[in-house]
């Protein structure tokens, strides 16, 4: 599942962070306010990958995940 959720959350996630569609989007992907959701496609891709890269589009969606929390 790691190298499947990797390649869907970089391509979402960059049309996301691009168009600016935004948190519900990221969200539905498992990213939360607190972290990636556990088994979702967030931390599959995290698992994948390990440290996370600053800048990457991983951490974008994080970001925009703690900036704007979904309810």
């Amino acid at each position: 599942m790691g190298l499947i959720a990797f390649a869907v959350v970089t391509v979402v996630g960059a049309i996301i962070i691009s168009t600016g569609v935004g948190v519900p989007l990221a969200a539905a992907m498992g990213f939360a306010a607190t972290g990636p959701v556990a088994g979702s496609l967030a931390a599959g891709a995290q698992a994948f990958v390990g440290n996370v890269a600053a800048g990457s589009i991983f951490a974008g969606l994080q970001a925009l995940s703690m900036a704007a929390p979904v309810p």
